[in-house]
């Protein structure tokens, strides 16, 4: 009876233990990534903004038609070192010219947090 108790103990406990071990492995990196756009007298639409990883894995995708700055929520199973954000959009000058623009930029990143990003577009 005593073995048996002991046994089951052990069992609970060896259970708690490996549950916990797979818990501590579900960890999520959490990020907000501001993106700020700018180009030299005249207004923006950004049409696409999309991030990628360090190792060119796409981890967001939006758009700022105001071209104002925007924020991207990324959230992974494993931390990111760093990001790219390319933006492509139309650039407008008065009521009467419009011409197509893009830009890039980089940042490295921590385990979690704020970042920004300022793209200049041409």
């Amino acid at each position: 009876m005593k073995a048996s108790l002991i046994a089951i103990t052990f069992a609970i406990l060896a259970a708690c233990a490996l549950s916990s071990s797979v818990t501590a492995q579900d960890a999520t990196f959490n990020y907000t990534i501001h993106v700020d756009f700018f180009a030299y007298s005249c207004s923006l639409s950004i049409t696409q903004v999309t991030l990628y990883d360090s190792s060119g894995r796409m981890v967001g995708i939006t758009s700022s038609p105001n071209g104002y700055e925007i924020e991207v929520p990324v959230r992974t199973s494993v931390p990111i070192s760093g990001l790219t954000a390319t933006a492509y959009g139309v650039a407008t000058w008065g009521s009467y010219y419009t011409w197509p623009v893009n830009g890039s930029g980089s940042v490295s990143l921590g385990t979690s947090g704020d970042y920004w990003i300022t793209i200049r577009m041409s």
